[in-house]
This record gives C-alpha cells, sequence and structure tokens, in this order.
C-alpha cells in the first residue's frame, strides 16, 4: 500500500512539476519587460559563480592532469593526454561539474529565496497586485540559466584544460607542444557542441528544479529547508540521468581522426 502511495505522489509531482514549466514557458513572449530581471538573475547565476568555477576547475583540471598523466605513463601514451583532457572536460565534466557547482551556489539560493516568500506570503501579494508570480519570479531565472549555464561550462573546460596543462607540461615534464598540438587534433565542434547543448539543458533543469520546489513550500522555515534540500537531490539526480540521455543522442564525433586514420 505504501508503495502505490509514493508512486502516486511521485506521479502528481511530476505532473505539477510538468505544469509549472509549462507556465514558466507560456509568459515568454512578456519577457521584453521582464528584461531587468533577468539580466539581474544573470549576474546571480553566472557572473556571481565565476568564482567558485573558476577554484573548482583548476582543482579538476590538476587533477585530470597528474592521474591520467600517471596512468598514460604506464603504457607509454603521455602524447594522448591533451586530447583526452580535452574530450573529457568538453564532453562530460565541464557542463556535468558546472551543473553541481551552480545548483551548490545559485539553485538553492534560489529555492530558498522563493520558499521564503512563499511562506510569508509574498507571493500571495503579488497575486493581489495583480503580478503573475510566475512571470515575475520564475521566467527570469530559467532562461538566466539557459543562457548562462553553457557559457559556464565553456569557461570551466578552458580553465580546467589550462590546469590540466599546468600540471602535466609544468610539474610532470610533458612537452606543452605535444599537450596543445593533441588537444586541438582531438577536440573540435562536436565537443564545443555537446558542451553547449548539455550546458543549456542543465541550466533549464537546474533552475526550473529550484524555482518549483521554492513555489511549492507550504508551512514554515522548515519548508525552506525542505525545498532546498529537495532542489539539491532532485537536481543532481536529474543531471546525472538527462546527462546520460543527452550522450546517447548527441553526435559522437572524432571524425578527423577517422579519416586520418
Amino acid at each position: 500500500m505504501k508503495l502505490i502511495e509514493v508512486f502516486q505522489s511521485a506521479v502528481l509531482t511530476l505532473g505539477d512539476f510538468g505544469l509549472f514549466c509549462f507556465r514558466s514557458f507560456e509568459t515568454l513572449p512578456k519577457m521584453w519587460r521582464r528584461r531587468g530581471l533577468f539580466l539581474k538573475q544573470c549576474e546571480a547565476i553566472g557572473v556571481s559563480s565565476s568564482g567558485v568555477i573558476t577554484i573548482a576547475a583548476m582543482f579538476m583540471g590538476a587533477v585530470l592532469g597528474y592521474q591520467l598523466y600517471i596512468s598514460f605513463k604506464i603504457f607509454g601514451a603521455e602524447a594522448l593526454l591533451g586530447g583526452s583532457i580535452g574530450v573529457s572536460l568538453f564532453r562530460e565534466l565541464g557542463p556535468v561539474m558546472t551543473a553541481i557547482m551552480v545548483t551548490g551556489r545559485a539553485g538553492a539560493s534560489m529555492a530558498a529565496e522563493i520558499a521564503t516568500m512563499r511562506v510569508t506570503e509574498q507571493v500571495d501579494a503579488l497575486e493581489v497586485m495583480a503580478v503573475d508570480p510566475i512571470e515575475f519570479l520564475v521566467t527570469p531565472r530559467i532562461l538566466a540559466g539557459l543562457f548562462m549555464v553553457p557559457l559556464l561550462a565553456i569557461f570551466f573546460s578552458a580553465v580546467a584544460s589550462l590546469a590540466g596543462a599546468g600540471i602535466a607540461c609544468g610539474i610532470m615534464g610533458l612537452d606543452s607542444a605535444i599537450y596543445w598540438m593533441q588537444f586541438a587534433k582531438v577536440v573540435d565542434a562536436i565537443d564545443m557542441t555537446h558542451c553547449v547543448v548539455k550546458g543549456a539543458v542543465f541550466g533549464t533543469v537546474l533552475t526550473s528544479i529550484g524555482c518549483f520546489c521554492g513555489y511549492q513550500a507550504q508551512g514554515g522555515a522548515r519548508a525552506v529547508g525542505l525545498a532546498t534540500r529537495n532542489t539539491v537531490v532532485a537536481t543532481f539526480l536529474t543531471v546525472l540521468c538527462s546527462d546520460y540521455i543527452l550522450t546517447s543522442f548527441l553526435p559522437f564525433g572524432f571524425a578527423k581522426l577517422t579519416v586520418n586514420n
């Protein structure tokens, strides 16, 4: 019986989330008059997250540069290091790690903010003033995530590639010309496509879930904590699931290597 109740609750939640997203996209034609809110959210999600993205990218690139160099050296394949780091970052690690960092910094924040407005009846006050709360609170955040997370993903991958080169070439002794030659040979437009498409999807997902969890909050201070927790957990799981789906459908690439061989 409990299993049936859990299943019914999950279906109802998914239905509410679908209707919530539909209402959000319905307000897109009105976003021009809310462009100030959109730009403010771009700063909150994108610009303000650049610092933590930079630090995370440096450590991620450094770890990749060290670990892959040690592994490749066993087989005498150190020359493949640059391309391997570039592909792993632009195809997978860049978008996924960016989404995780932005969720921890901005996604949880927007869930807590909207949940606080919900439990203190500020959302109801917007409705009384004939202001659509979805148009005012939600859609600008979703659009900002759609545009800013792909840029952050590319930035993350670029910084991590530089950090990987710094460790592999500056500390481990790999020739920098070999690193960047292999990097340029392997990383191409397909990898950028993966990075941008996944970043756009992840940005839409994390902002939609954050706004939904905050908007559905009911109760007192405990509801704010639950909304934040649910946002982080649900976003992480959805990002990983959607990453697998997108990887399955996006083109594989490596066309230049196939032609050369």
